[in-house]
């Protein structure tokens, strides 16, 4: 963390606003932990972000805004690389990349040499998907909740290879993490070879036991992928800890980072065992650990230094803080919304089984409907599932949301339901 906060400025000069918002951060985080209920605190956290006036904007688990630090780098270098786009100019891409790779295996404790920057959930998903060596007969296990990139994909690879995926039913809300860990227990078979699920479920936010999944697997030499689109950015997430093979994210969901950004971590041992997707120039055999993974041809170098402006943004005030307001801003709005007769939570209101997402259903107001009034009414914008076992419409607060306007959208939704 120290080495985060002396680097913080230094690849852009920055404006004077900027710095003194560093050192009140510093000041704040050299005392204590900044407590999940200090306002003032958050208000001055969310002033960083260019959210319209009036937005209610609960809506963390698709797009985040990113801060203007992220913007403002993003485009001094976007800027930077339109005027000179020579290789010499570039050529400082090279250590910049290497500095934000080591500043995300530092976040996520993990080595370097093991994290490949790729561009989104959805592609790193499927690089071990189509990269792990699988034959007729095998099995995967994955979820009916996983997201296309962590389902369908592997049943479109099934189509062409010839293996079985078997999808377990998601519990909703989940009885207890012992459930959902003996379900893939008794689902594994002789057979079974890869076991895929999504960290934080963005259907219902259902937290699955990732530790003792990735333990499971590894006692059955079964390789184990971890899709966490809802956690980087929103838990403190340790992956030397949590066990599994290969984890995917987004830098623009809860990271709060540019579009088109992402990590792909691979453990070291099974980085030989993962084909890569793409072979293009700048490809070898002798490219170190992870690295193989992330060579698409040209990039948007100028998104790289986005990205470790919104690492180094959200390393500054500690993930420990930032999973603690997350978790507290989901739990104000469960809370309330349980209390209301005519909803139905789908969400677990223990921590342990959920994340920052939160889902629920009116019971007396078709779900489109109420999407569309709380937008129209109240410029509440979130997400909604039309149909299916995770119907309902889907609030995930992120800490650029203030307590407030957790009360007013819940105000806003009992309105509605009457």
């Amino acid at each position: 963390m120290p080495n985060t906060r002396r680097d913080f400025f230094k690849l852009a000069a920055v404006p004077l606003a900027w710095r003194a918002f560093e050192l009140k951060l510093q000041a704040a985080a050299a005392s204590r932990l900044p407590d999940a209920g200090n306002e003032s605190y958050w208000q001055m956290v969310k002033r960083q972000y260019p959210l319209e006036e009036g937005l209610l904007y609960l809506n963390a688990a698709n797009v985040c805004p990113a801060s203007r630090l992220v913007l403002d780098r993003h485009l001094e270098y976007l800027r930077d690389f339109h005027a000179n786009p020579s290789f010499q100019n570039r050529d400082k891409y090279v250590d910049m990349r290497e500095s934000l790779r080591g500043k995300l295996a530092r976040m996520l404790r993990v080595s370097a040499d093991e994290i490949a920057v790729t561009r989104n959930t959805s592609e790193g998903s499927n690089i071990i998907v189509k990269g792990v060596d699988l034959k007729p007969g095998d099995e995967v296990l994955i979820t009916d909740h996983n997201h296309p990139s962590n389902n369908d994909s592997w049943r479109v690879r099934a189509q062409r290879d010839g293996f079985i995926v078997k999808s377990l039913p998601v519990p909703i809300p989940a009885p207890s993490a012992e459930k959902l860990l003996a379900d893939f227990e008794r689902a594994i078979t002789p057979r079974t070879r890869v076991i895929a699920i999504t960290h934080v479920t963005s259907t219902t936010g259902i937290q699955y036991p990732a530790k003792e999944i990735a333990a499971l697997a590894r006692r059955r030499n079964i390789f184990m992928h971890l899709d966490g689109a809802q956690t980087f950015g929103a838990l403190d997430v340790n992956l030397a800890e949590t066990g599994c093979d290969s984890y995917s994210a987004s830098a623009h969901k809860w990271l709060m980072g540019p579009l088109e950004a992402g990590i792909l971590f691979v453990r070291a041992e099974r980085i030989p065992q993962i084909w890569p997707s793409i072979v293009t120039a700048g490809w070898t055999d002798h490219l170190k650990g992870a690295r193989k993974f992330e060579v698409f041809g040209q990039r948007d170098d100028p998104r790289v230094v986005a990205l470790e402006a919104a690492v180094d943004f959200i390393s500054l005030i500690g993930m420990p803080a930032v999973e603690a307001r997350m978790q507290a801003l989901a739990t104000r709005a469960k809370v309330q919304l349980k209390e209301i007769a005519a909803a139905e939570l789908k969400t677990n209101l223990e921590p342990e089984l959920s994340g920052g997402v939160v889902k629920f259903r009116l019971k007396n107001v078709p779900t489109q409907k109420a999407y569309d009034l709380l937008w129209q009414r109240h410029r509440l914008a979130i997400a909604m599932t039309p149909s299916g076992d995770s119907e309902g419409l889907r609030f995930s607060a992120q800490i650029y949301n203030s307590m407030d306007e957790i009360d007013r959208a819940v105000a806003a939704v009992k309105e509605l339901a009457g």
